[in-house]
C-alpha cells in the first residue's frame, strides 16, 4: 500500500514545492496540507519532505500556531541520523523558533533556538550561527525586551557581515527594523518624543539597507518585509508620500504571492498612514479589511496594532460606541499579551543566561576563526607572513598601485650556503638564524613593505611605491646589515650572507615579477653571492 501510494504522494509534494518556488503561497499551502495529511503512514523520508514543505508554506502564509504544532511532531524525524543535512535541519528549526515566538510559545521558541544554534555551531556555519542569534533576538522582542533583542540582532548582523552571507545580513537588517518598531510601540505615544524619533531613525537605517539587499536578491518574501518595515517606519517619521509608495508596493506583492500575514500587517500600517494624513475614513476601511481577513486566525501582535488604530480612527470620526469597542478589545489583548510575557519571562529566567552564553560562545567562535585565519597566514617559525598571506595581500595592493601608476618592486632573498650552516652548526642554530634574519628584515624595511617567508631559507619582499633605484638602495642596506650582524653570538665562526634578486613593475603581475626576480637571484648567485642583482 505504502509503495503504491509513494509516487502519487511524491508528485503532490513536488507540486507544492513548485508552487512555493513560484510564490504561489496559497496554492502551495493547499497542496502541502493534502500531502501532510496523506503522509501519516508513508516512509519517513516522504513524511519528512511533506512536513518541511508544510512548515515553509505555513510560515509564509502566517499559519504560525499550526506551523509550530506540525514542527514539533516532525522533530523526531528531523533529528534522525542522516535524515537531513545540518543546513536543512537548521532552516526548519529557525522557522519553528520564529513561529513559536510570534504566537507566545516562548519556552518552545528558546529551546528550539538553542538547538538551532548548536546545529549551526557544530557544522561550523557562521551565517547560520548569525541567523540563530537573530532568531533568539526576535524571541526577546516578543517577550517584551526589545532592547536586549537589539543587542542580539546587532551581534547577529556583525557575524553575518563577517561571513559574507547577504541573506543573513538581509534577515538581520529586516529584523532590526522590526524590533525597533516594536520598541517604538512599547514606549508608546506618551513616551519621550526624542526617544521615539531616535528609535525610528535607527530603524530607517536598517530598513534602507534591508530594502537594497532584498531588491538585489530577487526573492519576494524578504522584499515584502523590507518594503513593509520601511513604509511603517516612514509613517511614524511623518514622511507620508514615501510611506504610501512602499506600503502599497508591499501590499501588491502580498496579494500576488499569498503572503497573508504580511498583508494583514501592511493593511494596519495603511490604516496608521490614513490617521497620520487626517483621513480617518480611509484608515477605518483598511483596518476593517484587515479585521475581516484575520478573523479566526492567530495574529495577536497585528490585532493589537489594529484595535489601537481602529480606536483612534473611530474616535476621530466621532463614533463613540465603535471607539469604546475597539479600546476594550485592545485592552483585553494587551492584558493577555502581558500575562504571556510575564509567564515567558518566568520560564526563561534561566535561559536568559543561556542566551547570553550563546552570544558569548558565538563571539568566541568568531574570535577563534579569526585567530585560525591569522595563524594560517603566518609562518610558524619566524612570525612572518607566508604564501597565503601574500595571496591575500597582493590583489588590493597591486590594484591600488596599478590604478595610480605607482612604482612597485619585488625582491627574492636567499641565504647563501644555508645548508652548510645546518650541517656545521646544527638545525637549532639554523632555525635561530632564520628567526634572527626575519627580525632584521622587518627592522630594515619600511612599515608598508611586506616581508614573506616563501619556504626554507627563501624570502620575498614587496616594496610598494619604491622605484628601481630606491628598491636597490633598500636591498643593499639589508645585505650590509645582515653581513655585519654579530652572528658569532649564536655560534662561534658563524657568518651569514644574502643574495637578492630584484624586479620592478610594470607589469603588476605577481607571477611575472616573481619569475624575473628569481632569475635575477640566480644571476646574483652565479656572480659570487652576497649581492643584489637587478632583473
Amino acid at each position: 500500500m505504502e509503495a503504491a501510494d509513494s509516487p502519487a504522494l511524491g508528485a503532490l509534494i513536488e507540486q507544492a514545492e513548485v508552487a512555493e518556488r513560484a510564490d504561489r503561497t496559497g496554492e502551495g499551502l493547499h497542496l502541502a496540507e493534502q500531502a501532510w495529511a496523506r503522509s501519516a503512514a508513508a516512509a519517513p523520508a516522504l513524511r519528512l519532505r511533506a512536513g518541511l514543505a508544510l512548515l515553509r508554506l505555513r510560515y509564509r502564509s502566517g499559519a504560525l500556531w499550526a506551523l509550530v504544532d506540525a514542527g514539533l511532531e516532525l522533530l523526531p524525524l528531523m533529528r534522525a541520523q542522516g535524515a537531513l543535512t545540518a543546513a536543512r535541519r537548521f532552516d526548519a528549526l529557525r522557522l519553528l523558533v520564529l513561529g513559536a515566538a510570534d504566537v507566545g510559545r516562548f519556552e518552545d521558541a528558546m529551546r528550539l533556538g538553542h538547538e538551532a544554534h548548536g546545529v549551526a555551531r557544530d557544522a561550523g556555519d557562521a551565517a547560520r550561527m548569525s541567523l540563530a542569534i537573530n532568531a533568539l533576538g526576535c524571541v526577546y522582542e516578543r517577550i517584551g525586551d526589545p532592547w536586549h533583542a537589539e543587542d542580539l540582532l546587532l551581534d547577529a548582523l556583525a557575524q553575518a557581515q563577517e561571513s559574507g552571507d547577504t541573506a543573513a545580513v538581509s534577515a538581520a537588517r529586516n529584523n532590526l527594523a522590526a524590533i525597533l518598531l516594536g520598541a517604538y510601540y512599547l514606549v508608546g505615544e506618551s513616551g519621550p518624543a526624542a526617544e521615539r524619533e531616535a528609535l525610528m531613525v535607527r530603524a530607517l537605517t536598517h530598513a534602507d539597507e534591508a530594502l537594497k539587499l532584498a531588491r538585489a536578491s530577487g526573492d519576494r518574501y524578504p522584499l515584502v518585509f523590507a518594503l513593509g518595515n520601511r513604509g511603517e517606519v516612514l509613517v511614524h517619521l511623518g514622511r507620508l508620500e514615501e510611506a504610501a509608495t512602499e506600503l502599497e508596493a508591499s501590499m501588491g506583492l502580498c496579494r500576488e504571492s499569498g503572503f497573508d500575514a504580511q498583508a494583514w500587517r501592511i493593511a494596519v500600517s495603511l490604516g496608521e498612514l490614513g490617521l497620520r494624513a487626517a483621513q480617518p475614513e480611509r484608515a477605518w476601511e483598511h483596518l476593517q479589511w484587515a479585521r475581516q481577513a484575520i478573523a479566526g486566525r492567530n495574529a495577536r501582535n497585528t490585532l493589537l496594532r489594529l484595535h489601537h488604530a481602529a480606536w483612534r480612527a473611530a474616535r476621530a470620526l466621532g463614533w463613540s460606541q465603535q471607539a469604546l469597542e475597539q479600546l476594550e478589545r485592545y485592552q483585553a489583548l494587551e492584558h493577555e499579551r502581558l500575562l504571556l510575557q510575564l509567564r515567558g519571562r518566568s520560564q526563561l529566567f534561566v535561559t536568559t543566561i543561556e542566551a547570553e552564553q550563546v552570544r558569548l560562545e558565538a563571539a568566541r567562535a568568531a574570535e577563534r576563526a579569526a585567530r585560525a585565519e591569522v595563524h594560517a597566514r603566518v609562518d610558524e617559525l619566524t612570525g612572518l607572513g607566508n604564501r597565503r598571506e601574500l595571496e591575500q595581500r597582493w590583489p588590493p595592493l597591486a590594484q591600488r598601485l596599478q590604478a595610480g601608476q605607482l612604482p612597485l618592486a619585488l625582491a627574492m632573498v636567499d641565504l647563501d650556503h644555508f645548508k652548510q650552516v645546518n650541517d656545521r652548526f646544527g638545525h637549532a642554530v639554523g632555525d635561530a638564524v632564520l628567526v634572527t634574519l626575519a627580525r632584521l628584515l622587518r627592522e630594515n624595511t619600511r612599515g608598508d613593505d611586506l616581508v614573506i617567508r616563501t619556504g626554507g631559507e627563501e624570502f620575498l619582499i614587496l616594496l610598494p611605491e619604491a622605484g628601481p633605484e630606491r628598491a636597490l638602495e633598500i636591498c643593499e642596506r639589508l645585505c650590509r646589515r645582515v653581513s655585519r650582524y654579530g652572528w658569532q653570538a649564536l655560534a662561534p665562526g658563524l657568518q651569514v650572507r644574502l643574495s637578492v634578486g630584484l624586479a620592478s613593475a610594470p607589469p603588476y603581475d605577481l607571477r611575472v615579477l616573481s619569475e624575473r626576480a628569481d632569475a635575477a637571484l640566480y644571476a646574483a648567485k652565479r656572480g659570487g653571492r652576497d649581492r643584489v642583482q637587478l632583473g
